[in-house]
């Protein structure tokens, strides 16, 4: 009897961008789900690379990555750590960043079928993974701090 495959292991990152007190979602095509944007670090990427890479691709926007909170080295913009089960591929390590951008405009994308952007309050009727909800909330909690 032959062991269990590995999980699969990818490190990810999602892009939590703000503007006006609010911020963006966009409802995943292939999960149905309201979900950042964000994706898998490409080979020699580092996460705050990625990040942009993914906000660009999936928004046509350029984002403004907030002073690190944190210790010396912290990249900018980073929010927090935290690991998912995504399905298929495994487990997603994912590095969360936020972002102010100056726009609403968005490009279209194939991974997304709709975008909101939200607000606190937005929140309770939103169906999305708790993960997603309390980083919209810290996200927007730093912006009023």
């Amino acid at each position: 009897m032959s062991a269990p495959a590995p999980l699969r292991r990818a490190f990810s990152v999602s892009v939590f961008c703000r503007n006006a007190g609010a911020v963006l979602l966009v409802r995943h095509r292939r999960l149905g789900t309201w979900l950042p944007v964000g994706g898998e670090l490409e080979p020699g990427e580092t996460p705050l690379e990625a990040a942009r890479r993914e906000l660009r691709e999936e928004t046509g926007l350029e984002g403004d990555f907030l002073p690190a909170l944190g210790v010396d080295g912290t990249p900018p913009g980073f929010l927090g750590y935290e690991e998912h089960l995504a399905g298929s591929k495994g487990l997603h390590m994912n590095f969360a960043f936020v972002a102010e951008v100056a726009a609403r405009d968005l490009a279209a994308c194939d991974e997304w079928d709709a975008a909101r952007w939200v607000r606190a309050e937005d929140l309770a009727g939103l169906s999305c993974p708790e993960n997603v909800r309390e980083l919209v909330a810290l996200a927007l909690e730093i912006a009023a701090a």
